[in-house]
């Protein structure tokens, strides 16, 4: 489970780091935001209270509900990455910042 919390939170932590667009963007069909964080924190606070939750009681519902929850927050950010200022390295590093989360959910394997 560690791991997959890790890239996660990578994927948060390469997306702030890349971002330079401006809510003018938005009007253009780009969804560009600094304001990120703010926008996604329903899905940030699921995820952590789902991993939270699993952690500390690794049960067959507790692990597909962690699983649901992470998935949300990628599904959420991935609009994020159509920023048309995200360009060269930083859209290749969210991009793969991007499917290393999504393979990360995909590999959580919730055993009944």
């Amino acid at each position: 489970m560690s791991k997959n919390i890790f890239f996660i939170s990578f994927l948060a932590i390469i997306f702030v780091g890349s971002w330079s667009c401006n809510k003018d963007d938005d009007d253009n069909g780009n969804t560009c935001s600094t304001a990120w964080a703010n926008e996604l924190s329903v899905q940030i606070t699921a995820m952590s209270n789902a991993a939270q939750a699993y952690s500390l009681d690794p049960t067959y519902e507790n692990c597909i509900a962690y699983k649901a929850a992470a998935q949300a927050y990628v599904d959420a950010l991935a609009p994020y990455g159509n920023c048309a200022a995200l360009t060269g390295q930083a859209r290749v590093a969210w991009q793969q910042a991007l499917d290393d989360a999504q393979q990360s959910v995909n590999d959580i394997d919730c055993q009944p």
